[in-house]
C-alpha cells in the first residue's frame, strides 16, 4: 500500500492506493498541514511526496507521518530516469511538480505532449518523443500567475480593480469581465504557441491538462485544440505512483 502526497501552495492532495486500486483519496488547504488528515489504519509500505511549497511544510509533515513507520521520500527531479531526459538547465531546479507531470504522461502517452497545470500557477511545458529511441525529453516551458494570483496582483498594486468574480467576455465590457478574460487568453495564447512549436517537431501531438482550473481552460479551447486534449487532474499523484512501484 502507497501513501502519495502532493504539497502544493494552496492545497496538499493524496491518495491511500496499492497497484490495483485507489483506496481513498482527498485535499486539504496546505495551510492546515499541521492537523491529523491522515488517519487510517491500512499497514502502508511506502510514502512518496512531491512538495512545492516551504521546507517547514515539508518538515511538519515528516513528523505527523512517522506514525506510519515506513520509507518517507520527498521525490526530487532527476537528470535522467528510464526513458525520460530532464532537459532543463540545471536538472535539480525544475519544480519536481512539472517533473512528476512530465513522468506521468511519460509513463502513459507515446506521443509529443505539451502539458498545461492550471493551479496557483500556470505552467505550460514541451515534452517531446522519439518514437525510435522511444526517449522522452522535457524541452523546458514556461510559468505564468493562476487566476487567483492575477486576480491579487492586480486589486493589491492598482486601486481602482478589485477582486470580484468575472467571467470570459470577449471584448470584455466590466473590469472584472476583463480581468478573467485577459487570464484566459493569456493562458490559451501560450498553449497555442507551444502547440505550434511542438507541431514544427512531430506530427501528432497531444495536449494534456491538469490542476484546478483544467475544466475551465478546456472550455475555451477551440474545437481543433480540444480533439487533441484530455484533462488528467492529478498527474503529480500519477507520478508519484510510477516512481512507488520500482
Amino acid at each position: 500500500m502507497f501513501l502519495l502526497i502532493d504539497i502544493g501552495n494552496t492545497k496538499t492532495k493524496w491518495m491511500l492506493r496499492d497497484q490495483r486500486k485507489i483506496y481513498q483519496e482527498d485535499s486539504f488547504l496546505t495551510e492546515d498541514i499541521d492537523q491529523d488528515h491522515f488517519m487510517f489504519s491500512e499497514k502502508i509500505q511506502k510514502i512518496l511526496i512531491s512538495n512545492v511549497a516551504s521546507f517547514e511544510k515539508e518538515a511538519i509533515l515528516k513528523i505527523k507521518l512517522k506514525k506510519f513507520s515506513c520509507p518517507i521520500e520527498f521525490v526530487k527531479p532527476q537528470k535522467k530516469w528510464k526513458h525520460l531526459l530532464n532537459g532543463y538547465q540545471d536538472s535539480s531546479s525544475l519544480g519536481v511538480d512539472r517533473w512528476l507531470s512530465a513522468l506521468s504522461v511519460s509513463n502513459s502517452i507515446q506521443k509529443s505532449t505539451v502539458i498545461v497545470s492550471v493551479g496557483t500557477a500556470v505552467t505550460i511545458d514541451y515534452l517531446s518523443f522519439d518514437k525510435k529511441e522511444h526517449q522522452y525529453t522535457f524541452e523546458g516551458g514556461v510559468i505564468l500567475p493562476g487566476l487567483h494570483l492575477t486576480k491579487n496582483a492586480l486589486s493589491q498594486n492598482t486601486a481602482q480593480l478589485k477582486n470580484d468574480e468575472g467571467a470570459f467576455q470577449m471584448p470584455a465590457i466590466n473590469t472584472a469581465n476583463a480581468i478573467q478574460s485577459g487570464f484566459i487568453l493569456s493562458v490559451l495564447g501560450n498553449l497555442k504557441s507551444f502547440y505550434d512549436l511542438t507541431l514544427s517537431k512531430s506530427k501528432d501531438v497531444n495536449i494534456v491538462l491538469s490542476g484546478g482550473d483544467a475544466e475551465y481552460i478546456y472550455q475555451h479551447l477551440t474545437e481543433d485544440l480540444k480533439s487533441h486534449s484530455m484533462i488528467k487532474k492529478d498527474l503529480v499523484l500519477e507520478g508519484l505512483f510510477v516512481l512507488a512501484n520500482i
